[in-house]
């Protein structure tokens, strides 16, 4: 059997078809050839067709750091000026990126920023995608602002539907499917993606919830299907506000678990458990413990073949399976990488005129994906690509989490010492759990009205070591 698959890019935004992968998730199986992809297919990313894809191999790229235009802030107003040198490129249009711009620009208003966005690159708060159901809230609701409205308002350059498909460092460009852009300072901002498995079965991929676009999709099958059953495979974070969440918005809903609490390695034994009878109270069923075997498809209907024989029949799957950060592209540009790009306290790759933040970084052996520290991080990346001297000094993580039968807000104590709770306090109100060594205190979980102590409680000492640059 001929298996010299080859990789074809899409010349427009980047999306990259891999035949040995296939794209399940439009009807293509793996191992299909490019060849043999019926001419109606479009680019997932970008809908155009298969006429503007080329293989990798022969993709030709152009610097266009001759030709391009940006745009720059003076005094207030926005103004065309052409390309420079000393331009801030930054890969990824979430949150992240997007904070980065924001402070680059809050410090220099001349300075050339060029941010390349995987979609249309508008602004939505992350967070909400596993409580908007239950508002009201489809994708057009949850966006904040336009991508090309917040880059007028910024200045800068916005690059939609675009993936870079490699870093030359040694030029100092971004090569992209329309050229090359130069860079003085690059900022990683690329995310992480879900953590996918491919289930056995006949049933095509779950959904997962990441991206607006994820949550535009999940929508729409939703509406497609009113009083609909939906299965969720993880009792992670997001499994369990996004069960809540849909829920409360009127759905029946199955959450599944292979250990035996939901949010196990986050919550002390107690709080796991409570958390557990109080979804059970709200109508959700939660089986903990239970391995999927495989996933079937009858039409529209799914069926879930678990380890214990028992079968769980389901209209939507959603696999909330967790995170894991996207490095391929740095680690291609030889990059250190561990869980993340790993970076310094300036938040500098190994190379120096690289860096990294939010999901897709790692500061002295830790990834750190909530918006507080990337916010922070956003903020000391801006200073050094202006010439300021700030340092990242990371805090404690505060985890909020957002299932409204069960408030939680919790500080994880390091992983060694995760099953050392102590119970302060409980009652009708709540709880108060510490993690404490020689006194000292390394993190604690409050639920119900407890959870206003946060503010009050001690600074939770963290050490962490200086990554290698």
């Amino acid at each position: 059997m001929d298996t010299d698959f080859q990789r074809f890019v899409c010349l427009v935004c980047g999306y990259i078809y891999d035949e040995s992968k296939g794209d399940p998730e439009h009807g293509l199986a793996p191992g299909t050839r490019f060849e043999d992809i019926p001419d109606d297919w479009y680019c997932p990313d970008c809908h155009v067709t298969k006429a503007d894809f080329v293989a990798v191999k022969d993709m030709p790229v152009r610097d266009v750091s001759t030709d391009m235009v940006v745009r720059v802030s003076t005094g207030g107003q926005s103004r065309d000026a052409s390309f420079q040198d000393n331009a801030v490129v930054i890969i990824g249009g979430g949150m992240a990126g997007w904070a980065v711009a924001e402070g680059v620009r809050s410090r220099d208003p001349e300075r050339p920023i060029v941010l390349l966005a995987n979609d249309s690159g508008d602004y939505y708060i992350k967070p909400q995608l596993s409580n908007g159901y239950a508002k009201g809230m489809d994708a057009a609701a949850m966006v904040r602002e336009s991508g090309a409205a917040r880059a007028e308002r910024l200045g800068i350059r916005l690059l939609t539907f675009i993936r870079a498909l490699e870093i030359d460092r040694n030029r100092r460009r971004v090569i992209t499917p329309r050229g090359g852009l130069p860079y003085e300072g690059l900022v990683l901002a690329t995310g992480a993606q879900p953590r996918r498995f491919a289930f056995p079965g006949s049933a095509p991929p779950p959904y997962v919830v990441n991206e607006l676009r994820d949550y535009r999709r999940l929508r729409q099958s939703i509406d497609a299907r009113p009083g609909a059953t939906v299965a969720i495979i993880g009792a992670g974070l997001v499994g369990c506000e996004l069960a809540e969440d849909l829920r409360t918005g009127g759905l029946s809903v199955v959450l599944l678990e292979q250990a035996r609490r939901p949010l196990e390695r986050l919550l002390p034994e107690p709080l796991a458990e409570e958390l557990a009878d109080r979804l059970r109270a709200g109508g959700i069923t939660f089986l903990p413990e239970s391995r999927i075997e495989g996933i079937d498809a009858d039409g529209s209907r799914h069926t879930l073949q678990l380890a214990d024989g028992s079968r769980i029949e389901a209209d939507i799957v959603i696999s909330a399976l967790g995170i894991q950060p996207r490095v391929e592209l740095a680690r291609a540009a030889g990059l250190a990488c561990g869980q993340g790009v790993s970076v310094n306290d300036q938040l500098r790759t190994r190379d120096p005129g690289i860096f990294a933040l939010g999901d897709c970084a790692e500061y002295g052996g830790q990834v750190t994906p909530f918006v507080f520290a990337l916010r922070a991080q956003a903020e000391v990346i801006s200073a050094q690509l202006c010439g300021e001297d700030l340092r990242y000094d990371p805090q404690p993580p505060v985890v909020v989490v957002k299932t409204p039968s069960l408030a939680l807000t919790v500080c994880p104590p390091p992983a060694e010492f995760a099953g050392s709770w102590q119970r302060i306090e409980a009652g009708p109100e709540g709880s108060h759990f510490e993690c404490r060594r020689h006194g000292e205190l390394l993190g604690y979980a409050l639920s119900g009205s407890m959870t206003a102590r946060a503010r009050s409680l001690e600074t939770v000492p963290l050490t962490v070591q200086q990554a290698v640059a």
